[in-house]
């Protein structure tokens, strides 16, 4: 047990019990969003792609509360750096700027892409004349999740592994 606050994780790193929780859940989301994609592209299974990124998204927004709740409660810093009190370097907080742009830019275009889908197709699903833009803004949205996982995980590595 240490003396950070909040839980400790799981993983053997210095990252809190949440930290190490959404550090393994993106691998998931990686795998299940390109799953989603590969159903609707090879198999043409509309209404299951609609299902599972509706799903996606809302298991995110709940993940991302109770991540930023616990943030706010006990902070990362002092576990990013190792003791009470520490400031993370440059090179971490660089690395958490990254990732908070492509995590923010997710975010509205996850918005934007299921908000224009969910008023221009039918239910259930067919392709329409919306599809070419939702195929455009949606592979934007996919490779932006990919890019957020990828730069929290060098983050991760750098602020509590390394």
């Amino acid at each position: 047990m240490s003396d950070f606050p909040g839980w400790d994780g799981f993983l053997g790193s210095r990252a809190s019990f949440m930290l190490d929780f959404v550090c393994l859940a993106m691998v998931a989301v990686v795998f299940v969003l390109g799953w989603s994609i590969w159903q609707v592209r090879r198999h043409s299974r509309y209404a299951l792609h609609r299902r599972v990124q509706l799903a996606l998204a809302a298991v995110l927004l709940v993940v991302l509360v109770v991540f930023e709740v616990d943030v706010r409660l006990h902070g990362w810093q002092a576990r990013a750096v190792g003791e009470i009190g520490g400031k993370a370097s440059r090179l971490v907080m660089a690395s958490l700027t990254i990732h908070l742009f492509f995590a923010l830019t997710t975010v509205f275009l996850w918005i934007l892409v299921i908000a224009s889908a969910w008023r221009r197709f039918p239910n259930p699903p067919v392709p329409n004349e919306h599809s070419a833009m939702h195929r455009r803004w949606g592979r934007l949205a996919a490779w932006d999740m990919v890019l957020t996982s990828v730069t929290g995980w060098v983050f991760y590595v750098l602020a509590f592994v390394v």
